[in-house]
C-alpha cells in the first residue's frame, strides 16, 4: 500500500512547481528577447544593446528610480520595524488580541480598495482636512496642496506600510506560535533582562528566519507595485513600474522593447535590494552576537513601550476609517466641502452600479475560487508526499523547495507578465479563462501553501492510525478525520488565497488581454475618474468578496461540527 500511495504522491510536488515555476521562466525569457532588441514582429531580427541605451537616455528614467526605490525600501523597512515593535510592545496584552481577531478583516481590504479609502481621508478635500474646516483652518475650498500623487511618493510609501504591516504580523504570529514564548519569556526574566532586551535577545533571533522571505517579499512588492502607484503615487514622473507598464501597453509597439529592457532593469534592481538585504542580515547578526555577550539587561528604549499601542491602536483606526470613508462615499448624495459629514445620502449609487457589477463580481468570484481550489488540492498533496517522505526518512522536495515556493512573490510581475502575454498570444490562449485561471494559481499557490505549512506539518498523526485501527480504511481516515480536523487551516488558507486573486491587477490585464474586467481592474480604472461615489461603491464590493471569504472561513467550521454534533445526539 505504501508503495502505491507513494507513487500517487510523488508526482505533487513536481507538479505543484511546474505549475507556478514554468509560467515565470517562460515568461523571463520572452521577456528577455525583446530587452535585447529581438521582437521579429516589429521587424527587429538582430539582437543589440540599444533598447537599454534608449532606456538609459530616456528623461524620466532618474526620476522613476529615485520614487521607486525610495518608497520600495522606505516601506519596507518601516513595515517590518513597526510589526516587530507592535509585537514587542503589545504580546500577551488586550490590544494584541484585539488585532490578532481583527487579522482577518484587515487582510480581506485588498490594497486598492484601502488606498482608495485612505485618499478619501487624506486629500486636499478629504475626511481628514474637512473635520477642521472652516475652523481652525479657515479652508472654504479645498488648499491646493499635494497630498496625493506627491512627487516624492510620500503618501504611496506610507499606503505600503500600511497595507505591509498587518502582512508581516500575520508571520509574526504565525512564527511566535511555533516557539515557547511564555517559556523564553520566563527564562529572560529569570536573567535579569527587561522586556525589550528579552525579545532582541532571545525572540527575534529565532523568529527572523521565519520573516526572512515574507519580507523579502514585502521588498519585491513595494519595488514593483503598480496598481496603487496608480491610484495614490506620483505620476509626473510615475514610479519605474508603472513607467513601464505604460510603455509595453504603449500604441507605439516599438516601445515594448524600452518597456522589456525596462522590465530586466527592475529585475535587477529588485534581485540587488534583496541581495543587499541579506548582507546587511550577516552583518547585523554578527554585530548582536557581541551585543548579546556584553552583559546588559536593559535598554534605553524600555521607556517608550507605551507607544507599541499607540501604534497598534492607530493602524486599526486607518483601516476602519478607510473603510468608514469608502461606506459613507458610496451612499453620498451631496457632500460639499467643508462639511464633515455628507447633506444628503441615498442608495442610487449602488443601484446604479450593480447592473455595471455583475460581471466584474462574477469573474473575479470563479476565477479566485477555481484557482484556489486547485492550489489547494496540489498544496495539500505536497503535504501528504512531504510526510511520507519524512516518515521513510527520505528527503522532502517541500523543505528544499521554499525559495521556489517564494519566487513568484521574488520576481517583479511586471519584469515577466509581458513574456507570459507574448507566449499565450502564440498558443492562442491569450483572453481564455484557462490562461486568467493558471496566471491567478501563480500567486494564490504560495500563500496558500505559507499559511497551510505549520498547522498541516504539526497534525498529529495518531488521529489517524486510530481512524484506520477503527475503518481499515486510511483514504476514509484522511477524509473524515484529517481533513475536518484540519478544516479551519484549510479554509483559512482557502480564504487567504481567494483575497490574493481578488486583489491580482496586472496579471489579469497582460494575461486576460482586456476581455476579462474583475472587480479589480475596474476600481483601479475608475480610481484616475472624478465619480467618487461610483468609485467607493466598487471599491468596497473589492473588499466584501474577500471578506465574505474569511467570515466563511471562520464559520463555516464551527456549523459544520453542530450539525455532526446534532446528528449524533
Amino acid at each position: 500500500m505504501d508503495n502505491r500511495k507513494r507513487s500517487r504522491l510523488r508526482f505533487f510536488p513536481y507538479l505543484t512547481i511546474t505549475v507556478f515555476l514554468l509560467p515565470i521562466l517562460i515568461g523571463l525569457v520572452f521577456t528577455w528577447l525583446p530587452a535585447f532588441g529581438y521582437l521579429p514582429v516589429i521587424g527587429a531580427d538582430r539582437f543589440s544593446l540599444a533598447p537599454f541605451t534608449d532606456l538609459l537616455s530616456h528623461p524620466s528614467l532618474p526620476g522613476a528610480l529615485r520614487s521607486t526605490i525610495f518608497s520600495g525600501i522606505t516601506a519596507t523597512l518601516l513595515s517590518l520595524g513597526l510589526s516587530l515593535w507592535i509585537a514587542i510592545t503589545l504580546y500577551g496584552s488586550r490590544l494584541w488580541r484585539i488585532i490578532e481577531l481583527n487579522m482577518a478583516p484587515l487582510l480581506a481590504l485588498p490594497h486598492a480598495a484601502f488606498a482608495i479609502g485612505f485618499a478619501f481621508i487624506i486629500g486636499p478635500s478629504g475626511w481628514l482636512l474637512r473635520l477642521i474646516s472652516p475652523s481652525p483652518t479657515g479652508f472654504n475650498y479645498p488648499p491646493d496642496w499635494t497630498t496625493i500623487g506627491d512627487p516624492w511618493a510620500l503618501s504611496l510609501t506610507l499606503t505600503m506600510v500600511l497595507k505591509e504591516t498587518p502582512f508581516l504580523l500575520l508571520m509574526i504570529f504565525s512564527g511566535l506560535n511555533r516557539l515557547d514564548v511564555r517559556r523564553i519569556i520566563w527564562v529572560g526574566r529569570s536573567l535579569g533582562y527587561h522586556r525589550l532586551r528579552i525579545w532582541t535577545r532571545l525572540i527575534i533571533p529565532q523568529l527572523y528566519p521565519m520573516l526572512r522571505l515574507p519580507v523579502l517579499a514585502v521588498l519585491a512588492y513595494s519595488l514593483s507595485v503598480v496598481d496603487l502607484a496608480y491610484i495614490i503615487g506620483p505620476s509626473v514622473p510615475p514610479t519605474f513600474s508603472v513607467l513601464i507598464d505604460r510603455w509595453f501597453n504603449d500604441p507605439d509597439i516599438s516601445n515594448r522593447l524600452l518597456g522589456a529592457a525596462g522590465a530586466v532593469l527592475l529585475l535587477a534592481c529588485t534581485l540587488l535590494f534583496i541581495s543587499a538585504a541579506l548582507v546587511i542580515e550577516v552583518i547585523v547578526k554578527k554585530i548582536a552576537i557581541r551585543r548579546v555577550l556584553d552583559g546588559s539587561r536593559k535598554s534605553a528604549f524600555e521607556s517608550c513601550l507605551a507607544t507599541g499601542g499607540i501604534l497598534g491602536s492607530f493602524l486599526l483606526a486607518v483601516n476602519l476609517v478607510s473603510l468608514a470613508a469608502l461606506g459613507l462615499w458610496s451612499i453620498t448624495r451631496t457632500w460639499r466641502f467643508p462639511d464633515a459629514l455628507p447633506s444628503a445620502y441615498t442608495i442610487a449609487n449602488w443601484t446604479r452600479a450593480a447592473d455595471l457589477l455583475l460581471e466584474p463580481v462574477f469573474v473575479s468570484g470563479v476565477t479566485a475560487l477555481i484557482s484556489c481550489l486547485i492550489a489547494i488540492i496540489l498544496v495539500i498533496g505536497c503535504f501528504e508526499n512531504e510526510r511520507y517522505l519524512d516518515r521513510t526518512k527520505l528527503q522532502s522536495i517541500s523543505q528544499r523547495s521554499l525559495w521556489i515556493i517564494y519566487l513568484p512573490l521574488l520576481v517583479p510581475q511586471i519584469g515577466f507578465l509581458y513574456g507570459i502575454q507574448v507566449i499565450l498570444i502564440m498558443l492562442h490562449l491569450e483572453g481564455r479563462w484557462i490562461g486568467l485561471i493558471w496566471i491567478h494559481l501563480v500567486f494564490v499557490l504560495p500563500y496558500v501553501f505559507l499559511t497551510l505549512a505549520n498547522n498541516y506539518r504539526s497534525f498529529d498523526q495518531r488521529y489517524i492510525q486510530v481512524g484506520v485501527t477503527l475503518s481499515s480504511s486510511p483514504l476514509r481516515s484522511f477524509f473524515q478525520i484529517k481533513l475536518m480536523i484540519l478544516s479551519k487551516s484549510i479554509l483559512f488558507s482557502l480564504a487567504v488565497g481567494f483575497s490574493v486573486s481578488i486583489a491580482q491587477y496586472l496579471p489579469t490585464l497582460y494575461v486576460g488581454a482586456g476581455r476579462f474586467a474583475t472587480i479589480t481592474t475596474e476600481t483601479v480604472s475608475l480610481a484616475s475618474g472624478s465619480d467618487r461615489r461610483l468609485l467607493a461603491v466598487y471599491a468596497l464590493c473589492q473588499f466584501l468578496l474577500p471578506l465574505t471569504a474569511y467570515v466563511t472561513a471562520i464559520l463555516l467550521p464551527t456549523l459544520i461540527f453542530k450539525n455532526r454534533r446534532a446528528m449524533q445526539n
